[in-house]
Order: C-alpha cells, then structure tokens, then sequence
C-alpha cells in the first residue's frame, strides 16, 4: 500500500513488490490506497501534495510539522471515513495473507482492514531521521526502519521494541545489480560528450520550488561541463529548463523509470533530499549534492546524511555553484564523498525486508 504523495513511497512499493515476487514464493501487488481504495476527497490527496510541493512548501510545513506535534490528532480520524470501506473491500476481495504499507498516516486504517482478514500488517519506513508519529500505529505486526535513529523515532511513537527491526530503504533491483556503467552509450543517446563532466540533476517527482533559480546559476556557470535534468512530472518545469540561457550544455528529461544509468554515468548529482532518491544514489555510487529540499521529512533525511559527510548542501544558488565547481576541479574530493556516500547504501534492503517478512509470515520455512 502506497501512493503517488511524491515519488518515495512508489519507488519503495515497486522494489518491495519485485523482491517478494523475485522469491517465487508469493505473488505481490501494488496498491494505491488513496487512488485505489479512497473517496473524494482522499482521492485528491496526491494532486494537492503535488501543488504544496511545488507552489506551497511553507503551507506543507505546517501541516508537517503542525500534525507531528499534536499528540492528540489521530489521523485515522481524518482518512478514515473516506478510507475504510474502501480498503476493506479490496482486501476482502484479495484475502492476502500480509499487507505492507510504505505511506504515514494510513496506518491505524489498514490495522482494522487487515484484522477483517487476519493478515499481518507491516510497515516499512521510509525517511532516514526524524521521521512523522503518523508512521506508527497500535496494532502493527512489523516495523522496519532504515536506521537506529528511525527505530528510536518509532519505538518512541509506542511501537514495542521487539517489533522494529533496522535494514535499510528498499530500492528497485536496477540500483542493487552491480552494472558496469554505459556512460558513452547513455550520454551520446542525449548528443552530450562521454568525456565532458556531467552533472545530474533531479527535482522530485513533483519539481523542487527551488529547482528552476539554482538550475539556471548552474547552467551559467564558468565550468567546463553538461547538465542533464531530470524535472519529474513537471512539464512546464521541462520547457522553462530548456528555454534557460546557458553556458555549457543542457538536457531536460520528463519522469525517467531507468534512473539508475543516468546516475552511473555522472560525475555529481544534484537533487533535493528525497529519501528514495538518496538511498538509490548512495547504490549508484555518485557524489551527491543536495540544493534543496521540502520543509518536514526531508529536513531529517539532510540532516543524517550531511552530518556523516554523506552529502554536501548548497543553501543558495550561489553555493551550489561553488561546490559544483570545486568538485569538478577536484576528483579526489568527489571519490571521497561518494565513499561516504557509498557506506549508507543498502542495495540488497528490498531483498532482506522480503525475507524477513516470508519469514516472520511463515517462522517455520
């Protein structure tokens, strides 16, 4: 159980679902809870993030951070009545045995749902630090958390001890396979130079507010380089990206399913603090730079991973055009950075949260 609130949580569901598939032992499916199995106007929740993600952050941030500190708002009280029947329907009609839930605040809903069925539900996090109360829920079979500090999170939240294990964030099997990099074949397919410093830059699945004014700063600068940008679902992000006045070459793509190439074949990415794209770059092995981000989960996934030199943030334009630049006259620097980015991945955490929940599901196989 997923949705389309971003990116994240349909890059998490689809890794899980392949992994659970890839054991031969189930058949798995994806669901989109709000779209799928909601109402009006639960249906809509995924247009209106996309708008506070892109025209509204700071209203975003209140509602973040105005639902985390209220420890008397119940969010099944919000969802629920445009929810329950609905996910109840549907998995009376698919009697699985186990639901798994990537999304916040849905939780206590499929906890009723799947009780109706006498399924276990487990919920797989996925933010690295500081993540929402709304993730857990009384009733929860399973957590599994991407770090320490999530677990901490969620076992302060009421989750017993015993029931948050820590393994990583799932990612799809391309980010996890060991390719070797098609650099040449990738860039020449967008009429860019093999051997010219690439730098690969991604705006979320609903385009960073952000993105356009540290693009353009880049796209100016005195470096001897190219842009590939990749502008999610955001085409009129695409056609201002492409009308930009710049000094090097630039290439503007819309939503890309084969992210990984991209990322193996660039010198430095350039993104926002997503935590599934952080997690599929730290795989892919490129030095990330992080220019912006949403305010509320994202804040936690920067913290963490700039506090353990995983990441470099550049809080303006003007900073991200000088760190772009040093780490282009300085290679040592970029292998330094995507080492330390390289001790946070966990390319193989889809396939072990697969295991751990046939397992748990079936403890005698």
């Amino acid at each position: 159980m997923y949705s389309r609130v971003g990116g994240g949580h349909l890059s998490a569901a689809r890794a899980l679902a392949g992994a659970l598939n890839a054991t031969g032992r189930c058949a798995a499916q994806t669901v989109d809870i709000y779209v799928d199995c909601g109402r009006f106007p639960v249906t809509r929740f995924p247009s209106i993030y996309a708008s506070l993600a892109r025209s509204h952050p700071r209203l975003w941030s209140l509602v973040y951070h105005g639902s985390s500190a209220s420890r008397k708002l119940d969010p099944s009280w919000v969802v629920g009545p445009f929810l329950r029947r609905g996910v109840r329907q549907r998995l009376r009609a698919d009697r699985p045995d186990v639901v798994v839930g990537v999304l916040p605040a849905i939780n206590e809903v499929l906890v009723e749902a799947c009780a109706d069925v006498e399924a276990r539900l487990e919920v797989v996090l996925t933010d690295w630090h500081s993540v929402h109360p709304f993730w857990e829920a009384p009733g929860v079979s399973h957590y599994t958390a991407p770090t320490d500090s999530a677990r901490e999170d969620c076992i302060r939240f009421g989750a017993p001890p015993d029931a948050v294990d820590v393994v990583g964030i799932p990612v799809r099997q391309e980010f996890a396979a060991r390719a070797a990099s098609d650099r040449p074949a990738r860039l020449a397919a967008l009429g860019l130079e093999a051997d010219r410093f690439t730098i690969l830059a991604m705006v979320g699945a609903e385009g960073s507010p952000g993105a356009l004014r540290n693009l353009a700063r880049l796209a100016r600068a005195a470096i001897d380089a190219q842009l590939v940008v990749v502008c999610g679902r955001n085409p009129a992000l695409r056609s201002r990206v492409e009308r930009l006045s710049a000094r090097m070459p630039v290439r503007a793509l819309a939503f890309v399913d084969g992210i990984s190439g991209l990322m193996r074949a660039a010198d430095v990415l350039v993104t926002k603090a997503g935590g599934l794209t952080l997690a599929e770059a730290f795989c892919c092995g490129v030095p990330v730079v992080i220019y912006d981000l949403l305010p509320g989960q994202e804040v936690g996934n920067l913290e963490y991973v700039v506090e353990r030199g995983a990441a470099l943030f550049a809080a303006t334009p003007e900073a991200l055009e000088r760190t772009i630049a040093t780490l282009a006259r300085e290679p040592a620097r970029r292998n330094q950075l995507a080492a330390r980015g390289a001790s946070l991945a966990r390319p193989n955490a889809a396939r072990d949260i697969a295991a751990n929940i046939l397992s748990r599901l079936s403890p005698e196989a």
